[in-house]
C-alpha cells in the first residue's frame, strides 16, 4: 500500500477544503495531500503537499496526526495501485493564505456544515463516517473497502486510540 497524506487547515470553527482539479479524485472536495516520495518522511510528504496545491508554508511540528486510515478499492485492478494509507493531519498554524492552483481550488467550510448534503455529495463517500469524528477532537485508525471505484462502501471499520 502506498502512504499517502491529507491535511485539514482549521482556523476557528471553519474547515479549508479544496476542489481537486486534476488527477485521482478529481470533482471531489477534499483536504490537501498527496504520496510521500522514497525521500521524505510522511509529514514532510504533508507539509511540501500542501505548499504544492494551496500555497500554505507550515512547520513540522505545527502538524498533528488525527487518522490513519487504509483505502481498498475492491473493484480496482491491482495494478492500478489505487489502495493507499491515509496518514491525515490537522494544522491550526500556517503562512500565507491559500491560493488556487493547477491542482486545487481553495475554499473556507464552516464545521457544521461538513455534514451538509450538499457538502457531502461534493466528498468521498467516507468523509461522513470520520471527518466529524476528527472535528470533535478524536483520533482514529480506520479502514474503508469501497467498490464502484470509491463511489460505494463494502466494509469499513474505526477503532478509537490515544496517539498516533
Amino acid at each position: 500500500m502506498r502512504a499517502v497524506t491529507l491535511i485539514y487547515c482549521l482556523r476557528v470553527d471553519y474547515i479549508l477544503l479544496g476542489m481537486k482539479k486534476r488527477g485521482f479524485g478529481v470533482g471531489k472536495l477534499n483536504g490537501y495531500g498527496g504520496k510521500v516520495h522514497d525521500d521524505e518522511l510522511i509529514e514532510q510528504a504533508a507539509v511540501r503537499e500542501l505548499k504544492e496545491e494551496a500555497k500554505l508554508d507550515a512547520n513540522l511540528s505545527d502538524l498533528e496526526k488525527v487518522a490513519i486510515i487504509d483505502f481498498y478499492f475492491a473493484d480496482v485492478p491491482k495494478e492500478q495501485n489505487w489502495d493507499q494509507t491515509v496518514h491525515a493531519y490537522i494544522l491550526n498554524k500556517w503562512i500565507g493564505e491559500p491560493q488556487e492552483t493547477e491542482e486545487m481550488k481553495p475554499e473556507w467550510y464552516h464545521k457544521n456544515d461538513v455534514l451538509s448534503d450538499n457538502l457531502l455529495k461534493k466528498m468521498w463517500i467516507d468523509d461522513s463516517y470520520w471527518l466529524p469524528k476528527v472535528l470533535d477532537g478524536k483520533k482514529l485508525r480506520a479502514s474503508f473497502t469501497f467498490g464502484e471505484q470509491g463511489k460505494t462502501i463494502k466494509e469499513y471499520g474505526i477503532d478509537y486510540v490515544i496517539e498516533l
